[in-house]
């Protein structure tokens, strides 16, 4: 982990000198993010058309928020409306650069190491869904549409990426984490301040079941202030411990009652130890890496031979993780591999409704109904209901500007 990370998550407290080249580099980065932000916001920069109703989801902080799981769940559920999904990545950490197709719908085309672990990932769990990489997701779309045939594109990591215009955002907001410092990068890891919800349709709270129902409570109001309608709520259910090839179910329970080597290279580790406790598996020691972190033979051999030297009787990683295991290594009897997807307890039918309008089934939702919504939402969870109606979104009214310029 580095440094930095550390800052940003609260394990750590930079030196005054440090800390005031930070503050100066975030209200640097505060000013860009602003003017951008300003100029879609008056239509002087117009976002592209997909052809394709364009769900995205993203969050606000680099890293870790859960946001993959989320957009699992929602492919899936376009999948099972019968739609062809394609889900359109940046592909960051692959080793190849430019426009790059991951999965035609029906072939895996590139390995992770090529693709990016995460759109590597989603192409093996939706084997029916095109997968395409590249910084210029415009033209994903246009090619997912025009020449591989799909009709709902799914924009992972997209909340920023205005480029393109969607019409269904989804926030995913990390429970445990909330934004770590609170700040903007470099100092903090947020990319938008926390008011930047106010142009989001949905709010998703991932790993809900890592605080109390108090913190819960609070975060559920608020971004249902934010955003006009209440959260999505899910946490994060194990499915299935798998061999270090994803070929072999050893089940859920597998590692229940054994000692594991912690093997991962993520934001936050502390979700996956906390997942480990869950199943029944000790800890006994760990190596820990960066986010995305391209693990080399040499690196896991010596996390084989700290397993062996510790008592370990299994080395447990993270099912992106495995993306990145050098195929010489991922065949190691020791190793196990979690898999988990994020399990909705609270919002389906909002999640179900806004899908099912972003795809044309339904009206456009209108403030009203929004704002009907949550009031009778927060009134349910015994809060206050707003004294006045919100005024619409920023994304609303991008809408309303260009439906009505044609």
């Amino acid at each position: 982990m580095s440094a930095l990370e550390d800052i940003w998550w609260g394990r750590a407290r930079p030196a005054r000198p440090v800390a005031a080249a930070l503050a100066a580099a975030e209200g640097v980065f505060r000013a860009g993010a602003a003017l951008r932000g300003a100029l879609y916001g008056a239509g002087l920069v117009r976002a592209a058309r997909a052809g394709a109703p364009v769900i995205s989801v993203g969050n606000l902080a680099v890293g870790g928020a859960g946001k993959t799981p989320a957009a699992l769940a929602v492919a899936e559920r376009l999948a099972r409306r019968g739609r062809r999904v394609a889900i359109l990545s940046r592909g960051y950490g692959a080793r190849r650069r430019g426009e790059r197709l991951v999965s035609d719908g029906a072939r895996l085309l590139l390995g992770a190491e090529d693709a990016g672990d995460e759109p590597w990932l989603l192409a093996r769990r939706l084997p029916g869904a095109v997968v395409l990489c590249g910084p210029r997701r415009a033209a994903l779309a246009r090619r997912a549409v025009e020449e591989l045939g799909a009709d709902a594109l799914v924009l992972d990591d997209g909340f920023q990426h205005r480029a393109l215009r969607r019409d269904l955002d989804v926030v995913v907001v990390d429970a445990a984490a909330q934004g770590g410092n609170g700040r903007l990068l470099p100092a903090g890891p947020n990319r938008e301040p926390w008011s930047a919800l106010g142009r989001a349709h949905l709010a998703w709270i991932s790993r809900a079941d890592q605080v109390g129902a108090a913190a819960l409570d609070a975060l559920r109001a608020r971004l249902a202030a934010a955003t006009g309608r209440p959260p999505v709520v899910a946490r994060y259910a194990v499915r299935d411990v798998l061999d270090g090839t994803l070929s072999r179910s050893f089940g859920a329970e597998a590692l229940r009652g054994r000692r594991a080597l912690l093997l991962c290279g993520l934001a936050r580790p502390e979700g996956f130890r906390r997942t480990l406790a869950e199943l029944g598996a000790e800890v006994g020691a760990e190596r820990v890496f960066r986010d995305h972190h391209p693990f080399s033979a040499a690196a896991l051999a010596e996390a084989l031979r700290a397993a062996a030297s510790t008592g370990c009787d299994a080395v447990a990683t993270t099912e992106k993780d495995a993306a990145r295991l050098p195929p010489e290594v991922a065949a190691h009897p020791l190793l196990r591999v979690v898999r988990i997807d994020a399990e909705i307890v609270e919002g389906g039918e909002v999640l179900d409704e806004l899908l099912d309008r972003a795809l044309g089934a339904l009206p456009a939702i209108s403030t009203a109904t929004s704002t009907a919504t949550s009031t009778a939402t927060t009134t349910a969870m015994g809060g206050a209901a707003p004294a006045s109606p919100p005024s619409p979104s920023p994304a609303e009214r991008d809408g309303e500007r260009e439906t009505n310029r044609g």
